[in-house]
């Protein structure tokens, strides 16, 4: 599962755990699911899907499937809208240097999944407050703030509710070994692991670690990257994953101290390679993308008690930073990086004893129920938007 199918199992999960009785639809169903799953639907087309809605009490879908479903909107069944992931500024970055038609048809089509459900969902869900604020002035825009829904909560947070990503509330546990070491042979056995613990996308900066490990006097710091084709076929495999073995190779550290790893990892063994590890690493470029960017591959590094390194300027560096988690580093910065590096695998005992204990502290406040808590007590009592009820013209929304 890539971000939103996990999304969508984790909510589910929560959701199920309050006492909701809970189904989850997807084109497709494969693999192992967690322990407590609601039962999982696969359905082939919009039919299937109107079948299965029929007696549903709310519908939660991602705001660009919804997009593609309009007719949902018109069921009279109250929809929340999931836009934790503003795409469009994604795809602003992963289509830059693409022809300018092509450019143009892609930006469209992201700006429609994000906007056109804002217009009519009964509850928006994001992930933070930045998102939450980018979100609000697209309802402004969209006529969503108006006397009706302001009347009903001044707040607006019975229409824009955070509900970030979560972590699991026990910690990781081995399943199949240590994926890196010993009988693996990946890494040295005393190696130092800084995990790449996600996808190579385009808004995201391997480079500038590639660099640091090459130029890291300590040869134990060691770089691991989870670079396997996304399992979407319509994502697929990153240009990126290829312009970062070049690099390594190019600096001579390529399968020495740069190692990557070309197969998705599965969910249900993402532990194992989070437990073979030492450092959490997360670069980004300076971008309107990581102003708002939630990055999920960080919720993974608390749930596994790692150090993170982060660069500046998005959600969680003020998280990193605030709370001493790790190092924040400027953007671009080989060399801050290499000094994060040295000093995160040169660190005394209690140095790391102490960290620790605050990074299980931020854990346990980032699990998947609390994160899903304001959307459960929605599906306590859901409910139309004020706005979407019966109402003279001028009041509906985007009038």
């Amino acid at each position: 599962m890539a971000g939103p199918a996990i999304r969508a199992v984790e909510l589910a999960r929560a959701l199920a755990a309050e006492g909701h009785p809970v189904e989850v639809l997807a084109p497709e169903v494969s693999g192992p699911l967690p322990a407590g799953t609601p039962p999982v639907s696969a359905v082939e087309d919009d039919e299937a899907v109107r079948a299965r809605l029929q007696g549903a009490d709310a519908v939660v879908g991602f705001s660009a499937v919804l997009a593609e479903r309009p007719w949902i909107f018109e069921l009279g069944i109250p929809v929340v809208v999931d836009a934790y992931d503003p795409g469009l500024l994604e795809t602003l970055v992963r289509f830059q240097g693409s022809p300018v038609n092509e450019q143009r048809d892609w930006v469209s089509a992201a700006r429609r999944h994000l906007l056109d459900p804002l217009e009519r969902a009964d509850l928006v869900l994001v992930a933070s407050e930045r998102q939450r604020h980018l979100v609000l002035g697209l309802l402004v825009a969209a006529g969503r703030v108006n006397p009706r829904t302001v009347a009903e909560d001044p707040t607006l947070r019975s229409l824009c509710a955070v509900v970030p990503f979560g972590t699991p509330s026990d910690p990781p546990e081995p399943t199949g070994g240590d994926p890196l070491r010993g009988s693996a042979g990946l890494v040295a056995d005393d190696a130092v692991v800084a995990l790449w613990g996600g996808g190579l996308y385009g808004w995201l900066d391997p480079l500038t670690l590639v660099r640091a490990v090459a130029r890291c006097e300590d040869e134990r710091v060691v770089a691991v990257f989870l670079a396997g084709p996304h399992p979407t076929p319509a994502v697929g495999a990153s240009p990126l994953v290829e312009r970062t073995r070049q690099l390594a190779d190019d600096l001579g550290v390529l399968g020495r101290r740069v190692v990557l790893v070309e197969r998705w990892v599965p969910y249900a063994e993402r532990g194992d390679w989070l437990l073979s590890a030492d450092i959490g690493v997360s670069l980004h470029h300076d971008h309107v993308e990581t102003t708002f960017s939630f990055r999920t591959r960080i919720l993974d590094y608390l749930w596994a008690g790692l150090p993170i390194l982060c660069t500046q300027g998005d959600h969680f560096a003020d998280i990193v930073e605030g709370e001493e988690l790790g190092a924040v580093v400027p953007f671009g910065s080989a060399g801050a990086v290499a000094a994060a590096l040295r000093s995160l695998a040169g660190e005394t005992a209690e140095t790391a004893r102490r960290r620790s204990a605050r990074i299980a502290s931020r854990a346990a406040r980032s699990t998947w129920s609390s994160a899903a808590a304001p959307l459960a007590d929605w599906c306590t009592r859901p409910r139309l938007a004020a706005d979407r009820s019966a109402l003279p013209g001028d009041l509906r929304p985007g009038s």
